[in-house]
């Protein structure tokens, strides 16, 4: 994709992210928008020449199409705001004439398995929530169910956002990136009912494996009926799309130490934005509470990072991810000597600059619009304490907060 293009490099995909999601917010555009946005991006850099001076136009038309896609008509930006937001960089014919081209490239299929769809899936599939309709910030919650599906579902929008950011993520099915952001967000705030699904999943896949090979044991197999299986879709299990299998779990236990690594590395727009509804305090008492899990993690960064790792069952990458998503427990520390210089209270590393601060696309200092930011009182919350702990801290008051 980003690698065959001449002068758009890997580098200017988080500026251009950070771009889009302050467009975003500013906007009050659904979340299903702005997924459908990198994904038609992606998919139209992945067929044609896109040059540097272009990007931003690129990702601008990207959302207004994925805007009128999914949101109401009065919040889609108009062409001269989106004119405005790009500092007059492109008049407003150029955005219809860009419209038309990425329309005519990606054929009109706009349609696409989004993060958001398969994170409401995951999210319904797991027993966290008994209803199919996406949770809203901008509805007034009282009840301690609902409080709990929009924790979950803030946590794990934060992780599918987050993995927009990494090109890893390009490579694994979206899927896979849903579930592992819903077992991470309920690890975090002590919901076992990802980990147990998973659980119950598992064992249900170790009986169907059984009685496979019992059935196949019984008949004489022939070059026909194995090519028939080859050819056969996948089993689709819960989230699992794609079939659930020994791949796919060892790519699911990749993602979630990838998300978790990338929380190392926050942009200033991820962090601003995820601070207000309260998400990066949850990730930081989870941190603080589980040390040698996160030192672990992030002592693997240059294994993980590696194209070819493949996580084996029984090995301590394998126990970490587990520990993450509350599949196992972590060891004492007793058990497992912390490394040399290691500090006790482990805290996530310091965010970087904010990306949009460069000049990237244009040459102005000075942005020609502002991000809102939401002062919340986390307080408010105390209602619903999953662990018990003091700790920890419940994300979104949804009767103040909108997306």
């Amino acid at each position: 994709m980003i690698d065959l293009q001449p002068e758009v490099e890997w580098y200017m995909r988080p500026y251009l992210l950070d771009f889009l999601i302050e467009l975003h917010q500013l906007f009050r555009l659904q979340p299903a928008t702005l997924f459908l946005a990198i994904n038609i991006i992606d998919r139209y850099c992945a067929k044609r020449i896109v040059f540097k001076r272009h990007y931003q136009l690129v990702g601008c038309t990207a959302l207004w199409i994925a805007g009128k896609y999914e949101d109401k008509k009065l919040r889609v930006p108009t062409l001269r705001e989106l004119a405005i937001m790009c500092r007059q960089a492109y008049d407003e014919e150029m955005f219809l004439q860009m419209e038309f081209h990425i329309l005519l490239t990606l054929e009109w299929l706009l349609s696409h398995p989004l993060l958001e769809e398969c994170l409401q899936l995951a999210i319904v599939e797991a027993g966290v929530s008994n209803q199919v309709t996406p949770c809203k910030y901008n509805r007034s919650l009282s009840d301690p169910l609902l409080l709990k599906v929009s924790a979950v579902t803030a946590v794990g929008r934060f992780f599918c956002e987050l993995s927009l950011y990494d090109r890893f993520f390009l490579t694994v099915p979206t899927s896979l990136i849903s579930i592992s952001a819903t077992l991470l967000a309920c690890s975090m705030l002590g919901v076992p009912s990802a980990s147990s699904y998973l659980k119950e999943l598992l064992r249900l896949l170790a009986g169907l494996e059984l009685s496979s090979q019992s059935t196949l044991g019984s008949r004489s197999s022939s070059t026909s009926s194995m090519s028939d299986s080859e050819n056969e879709a996948p089993t689709v299990m819960g989230p699992f799309l794609l079939g659930l299998d020994d791949n796919a779990i060892a790519t699911v236990r990749k993602i979630v130490l990838m998300l978790f690594l990338q929380t190392a590395s926050l942009s200033d727009v991820l962090l601003r934005k995820y601070q207000a509804l309260g998400v990066i305090p949850v990730i930081h008492n989870y941190s603080n509470r589980h040390p040698l899990t996160v030192q672990a993690v992030f002592d693997s960064t240059k294994q993980l990072q590696a194209d070819d790792l493949v996580i084996l069952p029984g090995s301590d990458l394998a126990h970490t991810a587990d520990v993450l998503m509350m599949l196992a427990q972590e060891l004492a520390p007793h058990q497992l000597a912390p490394p040399p210089g290691f500090a006790s209270h482990a805290t996530l590393p310091l965010t970087p600059p904010l990306a949009t601060s460069l000049l990237v696309f244009s040459l102005n200092d000075n942005s020609s619009y502002t991000t809102p930011v939401l002062h919340l009182d986390l307080a408010q919350f105390s209602s619903y304490l999953p662990n018990l702990d003091s700790d920890w801290a419940l994300p979104i008051p949804l009767s103040k907060t909108r997306i």
